[in-house]
């Protein structure tokens, strides 16, 4: 089954400047793997971001897509990084709080969702800055 990633009206209110379509998204998590993570953290579901990186930017490290109402988003297929997934997602806005949590129908995955938009040439680890 192909997971699946719904973003609600009001995030995607947050988000849609960031999609054009020179850009391809990464929804991952900071556990040391690949060109987003530069340290890796051991409480990996308070870290998941979503990239939008350069369309020519290979990602090797992220072979497994979701399908989303946003387009197409990359993850890590490894069992490791995987479980960290659900098989239906959601990004949400909450404004009282002003954050993007990312839910499941069984759990919150993380109480906001940090975006990153990645417009330089990616060298070995990013280490710019980020907005959310």
């Amino acid at each position: 089954m192909m997971k699946n990633l719904v973003v609600t009206d009001e995030a995607l209110e947050r988000i849609k400047r960031h999609l054009r379509p020179d850009k391809q998204i990464v929804l991952d998590f900071d556990d040391g793997v690949g060109p987003f993570s530069a340290i890796g953290n051991c409480n990996l579901e308070a870290n998941y971001r979503l990239i939008f990186v350069n369309k020519d930017v290979d990602l090797p490290d992220f072979d497994e897509k979701v399908s989303s109402n946003i387009g197409d988003i990359h993850i890590k297929s490894e069992l490791y990084a995987n479980i960290q997934f659900e098989d239906q997602m959601e990004i949400r806005f909450d404004p009282k709080h002003f954050t993007m949590p990312l839910v499941s129908p069984t759990k919150i995955l993380t109480d906001n969702i940090e975006v990153v938009d990645i417009d330089e040439p990616l060298q070995k680890e990013y280490s710019g800055t980020h907005d959310c």
